[in-house]
This record gives C-alpha cells, structure tokens and sequence, in this order.
C-alpha cells in the first residue's frame, strides 16, 4: 500500500501548558504505554485491511498520548503544579536526548475487555530529537499487523518560557531598608517589595501618591501626605489599593481619598498589623467609600473621619482583632466590625451597624440605633467584607543588569555583544567621535509626523548639535565650547542602528553649564504585532566592567547570582532625556530650531496622558524604549532642573533624583481631568534606594516590551513549562 499525503497541521492546538501533569502520567504513557481503546475486528486479512489496521492502531496511540495531556492539563499559578510541569518537560526531554539524540524506544501492549493482551500486531513509540536540540522532538508510533508496517508522527516544540515582566509601579523599591519621602509625588502605583520585616518609611511634607501603594514594612506619617486612589494605570478597570503589611502610624494630618465609587475588589486600606492615630486622619469622602482594614486598631488625638466600612480582624501573634476609639471627634459612616474586644472612650458615631465578636466597653458611647449594635456576634468576613490577602512577596526579579551585559543566552540579554565590545577593544567610539564627523554635527531633521492625532501629518523639523547613531561611550572629551550650554543630542536608533547602548564613563560628572538634552528617536521598523513596540531600544548603561561573573541561579531564591561588578559614580545638573515623539509635540518651532539651551516649559495645549486609555485632546506616548541600566553599588545623582523621560532598572543600585524637573506639564487622567505639575520623570523607576528632594512628581509610563527589561522578573516558578504540536505525519 502507497503512504497517505501528510496530514499537516492536524489537530494544533498552540501552546499547551503542563499544568496538572505529574512525572508520573509521562512515564505512563510513553514507558508503559498501555492503551485500551483499540477495538478490531481479526478475522479480515487481506492486504489493504491490514494496512489500514496497523494506521488506525498507530494513529490511535499517537492521538491518545496528545489528546490526554491536552484534557488533563489546564494553565495554573500553583506552585506545585508549575514545579510538575518543569518535572514532566525535563523527564520528555531526557527521553529525546538518549542514545545520543536518537531517543527512547517502547513496545505498547493492547488491553482487550477482557482484560487480556489483544494481539493485533506489535506498536511501539519513540520520543527521539528532531534535530541537535532538545527542544524539538518527534514522537513516532509504529504498528506492524499481520506483515504489514504502518508509521504516523506527532512533532514537538519544546517550551519553558519565562513569565514576561509586568511593570505596574512608577517608583518601586527593592531594598531592604526603610526610606524617607519629602514632598514626592507619584502619578501611578508605588512599592516598596522587599519582604523584609521591621522596614519602616516615612512621608514628609505633602507626599502625594496618585494610585495604589503596595509596602512590606511599617509606614509613619508625619506631615500632611494624601495618597488619592485613583483608577490603575495598567488596566482602568482595576481601581486602586493601599497596602502596608506591618504598622501605620499617623501623627499628624493623612488622607486617603478616591477618584471612584467604591466597587469589590479595590477602595480599601489593607494594614497587616496595627493602625494608630494620633491627629487628623480621614478616609474617604461622601460617594466615595474606601473600607479599611487591620489587625488592631487603637484610634486616639484628634479626628477620625471615614467614609466606608471599618474592620479589624485577628492577625498572626499578639493582635487578637481588639480596637480602641478614643478620638476627639470620630465618626464612621459605615459599619465598624471588631473581632476582638472594642473600647470606646469617647464618642463614636457610626452610621452603619457595630459588630463585636468579643465584649463592648463604652458601649454608652457609641452613637448609633441601638438594635444596630451586635455584641457577641458572628462574622462572616465573605463578600465585601472578606479581608484582602497581602501577598507573601511582590513579583520578584531574576536577572539583573550584570545579566543583561554578560550572558550569553539569548532569552535573557539581546545587548551583551554591544557591552562586552567596549572592554575587548572592538569599540571605542565615544561622543566625541561622532563629533569629528561633519556629517553628524549641526544636524536637522525634517519629519512628517501626526501631531493632532487625526492621521493628518505635517512637517515638522528640529534641529540638534549633534548625532549619534551606534552604541558609544559617553565620556569627558567634548568640548565645552561647543558642547555646553544646553547642547541638544540626537540618539538614532533604526534597523541599521540595532539597540543602541551607550556606555556612561564611570565618574562622568556634568554640572548645570552643561545641561545636556538627549533627544532619542527610535524609527526602528521592526514591531511587536502585539504591543506595538518597535523591536530595537535606547540603553544607558553603567560602566560596571567586564570583571562581572555569573554565578548561575541561586536554588533557594530563585534569583541571579553576580560578583565581580565594578562601583560607579555619576552626577549630572540640568540633564534632559526625551524620547523624540514627545519632545516634537512637547514643544513648539522656536525650541525645536535650537541647537542649544535650556527648552523651557512646555508649549501651551500639550498634554501628556499616562493612562492607558485615549483622552481627546492629549497626547499618550508609547511604551518607553528608553532604558537606564545601572548595575550593582552605582549611584546616580541628578538636580537642577534635570528630566527623564524613561525608565530606570537599578535593583542594586542607588537613584537620587532630587531636582524640580521639568516645570508647568499638564497631565490628564482617563477622564479627562488636568494637573500641572514639576515632573521629574516619565517613566518607571526601580532602584535599590531612591531619593528626592523638591515639590516634584514623577509619571508612570510602561517600558517597551521588546527591551530586556521583559526579562527581568520570572525565576523557578513563573515558566510557562509545555509544548508546541507543530504537526501530525503519516509515513
């Protein structure tokens, strides 16, 4: 009998996830094989009925193998279940890879009703590599029945792909101590996520934080702070939070207000520990309801006002969900759930219903129907007021900048060649090189470009005193005459270009005379259908040298280890970074024809919307391909007026960015509504330790999804472990 064509793309489901499989399932199927679905009828013999016979037997294996891991596996975010994933994709790959790539070959036995061996014929399976990798794998079924041979195959590819990075902070904190924030203001989510205990922050002077905030550690608020929760940036639809896993101590005014009606799911303070007020705290406002939850409550001074549902539920150790009130003057106008033993020195009123799991003391005090009031009652803690989980530890980062210079493994890094070159000698451009080129110097650029958003274009050129258009070194050696003063720099980045990554000299030190702005236009025509992002970015890079070793991944934290990671230093007054598409609407023809000094405030009419929704009238940039990337003990420190428009991944690093930044921006939020504020930044800063300085707000914008940042967070647990089916073929 003639073979059948080939029956190409069969059945292909995409990626299919090793959720719930367990090694043992493997093993079942590929080592013991045994099948029972398999019915024939044995009194045909002719040739053709054998033929098909020893098909059908050989498909059938086959297609249950594939069919019964597509019906018991199911994507998952248990623990358990992604470390079988890992446990099955390793135990297939170590079948393909024996016998030097040619696989692992098993007889399969037929079980007939009776619960006997059926003999129609002889099948066996091979799980063997496709080619030199392990990633692809065939798995070939192979019947004989009564003299006649019959071979089908299913064709894998491997997958374990890390979990692609999120980045959902405008400024998050990686390290393990406290920090103090003076007169910081962040549009956006805020984190501290180091999981270390006894960390304690402090907001000073009017710190503001526009969106969720999310700290393990203790939090004292001295001086007139707001956190306004408003809805995410990453998703409209989310709403916001405020989390703190350990104490918050309030002792001078504090407001934790809402943009929104409250909804399940957000509008609440979650504080793992203990609340304690000394002077003025509000939370909420009429129509706009934000619950509040802790462990012990203890609520004294002066002034308590809340809007929304007050709890306070047993914790770990010694809170036993007791709450004192003894403010002068406190109300709650919602309901006040207690599940230990409430006290009430003066008077509260609540406009809701109290409910005591333990004895009321001052219950005299309580200003509220009486058949309102529950001693001894039953919590259901379902529903709304089911306490929200503090997760045991924020998503956490794997790979660091050391990753990103040195690896070899494409997964992670895609500008270690272009790193590694400005220490084996094979590049040493710097700026200055650019310079000598005439070409580069003095250089203007006309652009068709759609700046009312209507898909009308029109020509818009700026001009700047130099060009750079390959990774580089920053240095020393320009010239101040004709490089000071506010010079503007053109960073190019196309498909010619590739990523340009430009290598900071350890030291680089510019003060407020030279005031440099970097204009960076990425034309790169490469784009994620999915994103949009273009697929080559912009990176600044510490000169942390090529001593740095890669130890491999620590088994027990799942991170990277590094040693060997050079110090650096650097300090820049009036420094600018724009991405190109913001700066030619951020500014009109008369800053754009200048090839120097400071471009002042924005034109009239720009506004920047960091939502992630369209607002008329706005203008709502890109995923930022801009990448600041300082390694291990570097420092940076900017003042004087400097701007990022950009985001910075520094876990080990240390970002001082105490300057008043750009003045007189205009923001919206989704709906609509303006601010104008000093803008330090237009990005997402990640640091080891942050410091600031200065009335100054900081804007979150997502980093591009084509840059190695997207590799950074995963580890152990978070690969998505499965395969590809490519294709079934008869032979």
């Amino acid at each position: 009998m003639k073979n059948t064509p080939k029956r190409k793309q069969r059945n292909k489901p995409g990626v299919v996830l090793f959720t719930a499989v367990a090694v043992m399932l493997m093993l079942s199927i590929l080592l013991t094989a045994t099948v029972s679905f398999v019915s024939v009828n044995r009194t045909k013999t002719n040739d053709n009925y054998k033929s098909k016979q020893a098909y059908l037997t050989a498909s059938s294996t086959l297609e249950s193998f594939i069919n019964q891991i597509q019906t018991d596996t199911a994507p998952t975010n248990d623990p358990t279940a992604k470390a079988q994933q890992k446990k099955a994709i390793d135990n297939l790959k170590k079948l393909a890879s024996a016998n030097s790539g040619k696989g692992t070959t098993t007889n399969v036995s037929y079980n007939g009703s009776n619960g006997k061996s059926d003999n129609i014929g002889t099948t066996k399976i091979t799980v063997a590599q496709e080619s030199t990798s392990v990633a692809n794998i065939v798995v070939t079924c192979e019947t004989t029945y009564l003299g006649k041979t019959e071979q089908v195959a299913a064709h894998i590819s491997i997958r374990s792909d890390p979990k692609p990075a999120d980045y959902t902070n405008t400024i998050e904190l990686v390290g393990n101590g406290g920090a103090g924030y003076d007169n910081l203001n962040v549009i956006g989510d805020m984190a501290g996520i180091n999981n270390t205990t006894g960390k304690v922050y402090r907001f000073t002077n009017n710190t503001s934080i526009y969106g969720s905030y999310l700290m393990y550690g203790s939090l004292e608020v001295s001086t007139q702070p707001l956190i306004m929760l408003k809805p995410s940036l990453v998703c409209e639809k989310q709403g916001s939070t405020v989390t703190i896993s350990e104490n918050l101590d309030v002792s001078n005014e504090f407001r934790i207000n809402s943009t929104m009606a409250r909804a399940d799911g957000y509008n609440y303070v979650n504080i793992g520990q203990k609340l304690s007020t000394s002077n003025h705290m509000d939370v909420g406002s009429s129509g706009f309801d934000v619950d509040l939850f802790c462990c012990e409550a203890n609520i004294g001074g002066n002034d308590y006002t809340q809007y929304g549902n007050f709890y306070v539920y047993k914790g770990a150790g010694a809170y036993n969900g007791d709450a004192t009130f003894g403010a002068n003057g406190q109300t709650i106008n919602g309901s006040l759930y207690v599940e230990g033993d409430l006290n009430v020195t003066k008077s509260l009123k609540v406009t809701g219903s109290v409910y005591v799991t333990g004895t009321i003391t001052g219950k005299d005090k309580i200003v509220c129907t009486a058949s309102n009031i529950h001693e001894g009652a039953v919590l259901s803690k379902a529903g709304r007021d089911a306490k929200p989980q503090i997760p045991v530890s924020a998503d956490a980062y794997v790979y660091y900048p050391e990753d990103f210079f040195m690896s070899n493994d494409t997964n992670v890094t895609t500008i270690s060649d272009q790193y590694q070159a400005f220490y084996d000698g094979s590049n040493t451009k710097t700026f200055n090189t650019f310079a000598s080129d005439w070409t580069n110097v003095d250089y203007t650029l006309t652009e068709l470009i759609d700046l009312t958003g209507t898909g009308a274009k029109t020509p818009v050129t700026s001009r700047y005193k130099l060009r750079i258009t390959s990774s580089c070194t920053w240095a020393s050696d320009l010239s101040f005459n004709d490089y000071g003063n506010g010079s503007r720099i053109l960073v190019d980045v196309s498909d010619s270009s590739g990523d340009i990554v430009i290598r900071l000299q350890n030291g680089l030190n510019l003060g407020a005379e030279w005031s440099p702005v970097i204009v960076v236009r990425n034309r790169s025509t490469i784009i994620d259908t999915t994103t949009g992002d273009r697929k080559y970015n912009c990176y600044f890079v510490s000169d942390s040298g090529s001593a740095i070793t890669l130890n491999g991944i620590d088994s027990v934290t799942g991170k990277s280890q590094h040693s060997g990671s050079s110090a650096c230093n650097y300090s820049f007054k009036g420094l600018k970074v724009f991405d190109y598409d913001t700066y030619v609407r951020m500014f009109d023809s008369s800053v754009l024809n200048n090839t120097k000094g400071n471009p002042g405030l924005p034109q009239s009419g720009f506004v920047l919307n960091p939502t992630s929704v369209d607002v008329a009238g706005s203008y709502r940039p890109k995923n930022s391909s801009i990448i600041f990337l300082f390694g291990e003990n570097t420092t940076l420190n900017a003042t004087d007026q400097s701007f990022f428009q950009g985001s910075f991944y520094s876990p080990q690093a240390i970002v001082n960015i105490a300057t008043s930044g750009l003045g007189g921006l205009v923001v919206t939020d989704s709906a609509g509504g303006k601010m104008t504020v000093q803008c330090c930044a237009v990005g997402v800063v990640i640091a080891n330790s942050f410091g600031n300085a200065n009335t100054a707000f900081y804007v979150y914008t997502k980093p591009s999804t084509t840059s190695v940042m997207q590799n950074a967070k995963g580890g152990k647990d978070d690969y998505a472990y499965g395969y590809e089916l490519d294709r079934y073929d008869h032979y």
